[in-house]
């Protein structure tokens, strides 16, 4: 596993989208912080583009590789290698480039203008957000013979997660708000990761206030130590899901 992860790296090294990711985020970061004078200002807006840049691209760029990369796929397949574990290698080449790329175009502004909790936060529920997505494409790629369609399906799937969950969710609260539907709400919201991780970030920033009754059920269930951990937990989930669910698609699918 080690020595295919190792040449897809390599392979990842040479390519230009990772440079380019890094060069526009650390551009998109810097020029928020340089913009805003108030550090925490500047996070929100940070975290408003982050959380529909980082899916969007992390989700097309594993798809598109995959598919650039399916020829080599096929002739790892033919060798003595299970292909359970050429999956699992190639999912950590593309999580662990795009992670760098993030790590170095975020991370650093961040430790550098904003170097507190919500600052790790963000850090935090970003990466954990490019590992979901980079199972996510994955998943859709190994699932898709035609790459057209592949990428259809996960601009489709990102539209879904950024602008439709979150009107149908908006609806929901303000159609049954003189219900008690906190036991509702909460599941709901962990059945988005790019949700998920909005609520940690926006309640780091003490905005609860801000979100009324939403915020104060928000507040009750995420703001304690033992609801972060969950809200992390529930990400991991989603990326143990999808990887496993590629993993053994890949191992029945004729090549």
């Amino acid at each position: 596993m080690w020595k295919v992860c190792k040449y897809t790296l390599l392979d990842l090294a040479r390519n230009r989208f990772a440079l380019g990711y890094a060069a526009l985020l650390m551009i998109v970061s810097v020029g928020l912080f340089m913009l805003e004078g108030d550090p925490t200002k500047a996070l929100i807006n940070l975290t408003q583009v982050l959380l529909a840049l980082v899916p969007l691209l992390t989700l097309v760029f594993t798809i598109i590789y995959f598919y650039n990369q399916y020829e080599f796929t096929v002739l790892l397949a033919v060798q003595p290698l299970r292909r359970q574990i050429i999956v699992r290698a190639q999912f950590a080449a593309i999580a662990i480039a795009l992670l760098a790329s993030f790590l170095l175009g975020v991370g650093l502004p961040v430790l550098a203008f904003a170097p507190g909790a919500t600052g790790w936060t963000l850090i935090l529920t970003c990466t954990a957000l490019t590992v979901v997505f980079t199972a996510l494409g994955m998943l859709i790629a190994v699932k898709q013979r035609d790459r057209a369609k592949a990428v259809g399906i996960g601009l489709v799937t990102w539209v879904l997660m950024v602008l439709v969950y979150d009107a149908m969710l908006l609806w929901i609260i303000f159609s049954y708000s003189d219900r008690p539907i906190e036991p509702l709400i909460v599941p709901l919201a962990a059945l988005n990761p790019i949700d998920l991780s909005r609520i940690l970030i926006m309640l780091k920033i003490d905005m609860a206030a801000l979100l009324g009754y939403t915020g104060a059920v928000y507040e009750k269930f995420f703001g304690s130590a033992g609801g972060m951990l969950i809200s992390f937990g529930l990400l991991m989930l989603w990326m143990l899901v999808p990887l496993n669910r590629a993993v053994r698609a890949f191992a029945r699918k004729d090549l």
